[in-house]
């Protein structure tokens, strides 16, 4: 029972003397129907973008949970490549279309930042920031699938890796 009392002591002791993080982040999209690649294939095209912005900006908005709560990330994406290729398919129901995942398929994505302080100091900013994810041997579908059945694991784990080098936040 003391044994239990001193995790309990310690735990509510660490909540209490950590930093509240959880900066205001903005994200905009700009020039969408220029993106290399931001194609539905089983879904209506603008239905399809929305779930993609809305999705993307929620990640966005969930990595700033990392950043001190005082500042402010201001994220404005001009590109997007979306992971994966477009392929027809063939069969008793008709043709339709797939997005296919492999290793020449790579999502990639630019965008422009902004990152202030409390007081509105610039810390860090960058007009064309270009990600590309060239995969690796682990990033298959099969892998993909086995940690996570969102469509957009790749394009988030690319903005996540950025998040950790940009930030120093894990």
């Amino acid at each position: 029972m003391k044994k239990l009392n001193r995790i309990t002591t310690v735990l509510v002791a660490s909540l209490l003397t950590t930093t509240v993080f959880a900066a205001e982040v903005n994200v905009k999209w700009e020039g969408v129907d220029d993106y290399r690649d931001i194609e539905a294939v089983s879904d209506i095209q603008e239905r399809f973008e929305k779930r993609v912005m809305a999705d993307l900006t929620a990640h966005w908005q969930d990595l700033g949970t990392k950043l001190p709560e005082d500042h402010k990330l201001a994220v404005t994406m001009t590109d997007l490549d979306l992971a994966g290729r477009i392929e027809p398919t063939y069969g008793a129901g008709g043709s339709g279309y797939i997005r296919v995942l492999d290793s020449l398929s790579f999502p990639t994505m630019n965008f422009s930042y902004s990152y202030t302080d409390a007081s509105g100091k610039v810390i860090a900013a960058e007009a064309d920031v270009k990600l590309k994810d060239l995969g690796s041997s682990s990033s298959t579908l099969r892998s993909i699938h086995g940690t996570s059945g969102d469509s957009l694991y790749r394009e988030k784990l690319l903005m996540t890796e950025w998040m950790r080098r940009q930030f120093d936040v894990r």
